[in-house]
């Protein structure tokens, strides 16, 4: 399997207009967080607006945005109904969704929502009614595993970012299967799914259809809870700017693996953390932009 390369990904992201303005990098949505887990919320949201995206708009449980707005500013805060428990409900939220979702050019559903009854009807909702590219993460993928069929009968593009553990409850494999045959289950999985599959891990896979790529950036150091929602914001913010899905998850997986180097490089592969990956993301992008000129 042929790997990624610092030259394909040079030209997968285009330069900015001179007189480009916030309408020209598109409108993403975010369903993301619950009340027990607002980091996930905080990682990925801030991670779509370091990757570009113009506007985005953050819908989750009723106590995020005030906790959550003053450290993400930039960000629309929109508090959604949720359960007992803190959990986002579906039919209680359509309504304020809706429009929400028909203006949007790329959603992120997943990162920190749970998994309960009405988030999965919730996840189901979404992606029946999106016309726009959805990057489906962490729980989201877990919601998903009843009803991963419908992926057949969509028009839009799915990007699916999955660690071992979710790959194996949507193939109903080992995650010892999947570490031992890692390209193979992912190019198994776009054959039978329409989709854009990112398998992460030491070496993540990018499949889609024929074509299957590993990427050689990225170290053990970001093995950890919420290096994913930093890929899954990435993805979601280069999606939402126009990139093909392909593009997009190629060009996501690698600058997040850069960035992530960049990190151990500076704090140490033992002491760096997540957020140590959003805050080299602008250094990696920067590179990329000299790279360019």
């Amino acid at each position: 399997m042929q790997e990624l390369t610092w030259e394909t990904i040079q030209k997968i992201i285009p330069r900015r207009k001179a007189d480009a303005q916030k309408g020209d990098f598109g409108r993403l949505l975010c369903l993301t967080g619950s009340r027990n887990m607002p980091g996930a919320c905080l990682l990925s949201t801030e991670s779509a607006l370091r990757g570009g995206a113009g506007l985005v708009t953050v819908a989750t449980a009723p106590e995020n945005p005030m906790r959550l707005a003053a450290a993400v500013p930039e960000a629309m805060w929109l508090s959604l109904h949720a359960d007992a428990a803190g959990f986002m409900t579906c039919s209680d939220n359509q309504t304020t969704l809706l429009p929400h979702i028909q203006r949007a050019n790329g959603i992120l559903i997943g990162c920190g929502m749970g998994v309960t009854e009405e988030t999965k009807k919730l996840v189901r909702w979404v992606l029946e009614t999106a016309k726009c590219p959805v990057v489906i993460d962490a729980d989201g993928l877990n919601c998903l595993v009843d009803c991963i069929d419908i992926s057949r009968r969509q028009r839009t593009d799915w990007i699916l970012t999955p660690h071992p553990g979710e790959m194996a409850r949507l193939t109903g494999k080992t995650i010892p299967d999947i570490q031992t045959h890692r390209a193979g289950t992912a190019q198994a999985f776009v054959q039978a799914y329409p989709v854009t599959l990112v398998l992460k891990g030491a070496g993540t896979i990018v499949a889609q259809g024929d074509i299957a790529r590993r990427n050689p950036t990225g170290n053990p150091g970001m093995s950890r809870g919420g290096s994913g929602d930093v890929l899954a914001g990435l993805t979601a913010a280069f999606v939402t700017q126009g990139l093909s899905a392909w593009d997009a998850a190629c060009a996501a997986v690698y600058l997040h693996g850069m960035a992530g180097d960049l990190a151990a490089a500076q704090r140490s592969q033992q002491a760096m953390l997540p957020r140590d990956i959003l805050a080299f993301l602008p250094e990696a992008l920067r590179r990329l932009e000299q790279a360019r000129r």
